[in-house]
């Protein structure tokens, strides 16, 4: 039951920089063919800055035993900040944040898996070499998957959502 589907699901915003509040600067000297043809957006020389020092390899042990299939850990209790709880922004439509209320609830109903963010390697801040720094989008997580699996910054494996399991855990037994 619990994340039969092979599918790797997270909310975050990807890509490069957000545009910081109150807009780009207006000036750009070109540094790269991005920053000619789009400004600060396009720009491909920004470095991304993340809430880690460091992110470890993945654990061997974890890998071996989801290879050999061995079900994912699922959080024990939702997290405060979880994507499933009422009033997320992920559950009010934020449009910055990829999912909303009814892709949650479409990938709970499938069984497809929905990782918990608690762990995992996120872009605090973009830095360019001008020195303009701009924040990360919150749900930024960019954390190394194998297998389908992302990995926490510490290398253990990633924990199932635990919101999402209560969802499933419902939705299943609505059917029965």
């Amino acid at each position: 039951m619990e994340g039969d589907g092979d599918s790797v699901i997270m909310c975050g915003a990807g890509g490069g920089p957000p545009e910081p509040e109150g807009g780009w600067p207006e000036e750009i000297a070109p540094c790269c063919y991005g920053s000619i043809d789009g400004g600060w957006a396009e720009c491909d020389c920004w470095v991304p800055v993340f809430n880690a020092p460091a992110q470890q390899r993945p654990n061997q042990e974890h890998k071996r035993l989801l290879a050999a299939g061995v079900k994912p850990t699922t959080r024990q209790g939702m997290c405060t900040d979880c994507a499933y709880r009422p009033g997320s922004p992920e559950k009010s439509g934020d449009e910055s944040y990829a999912g909303g209320p009814d892709f949650l609830e479409g990938i709970a109903h499938r069984g497809e898996r929905f990782w918990c963010h608690q762990g995992l390697l996120i872009v605090t801040a973009w830095r360019h070499p001008s020195g303009l720094e701009v924040p990360g989008h919150p749900g930024a997580y960019c954390p190394p998957v194998v297998d389908g699996v992302p990995y926490q910054v510490d290398g253990s494996a990633g924990l199932l959502c635990a919101g999402w399991a209560a969802r499933r855990r419902a939705l299943t037994a609505a059917t029965r």
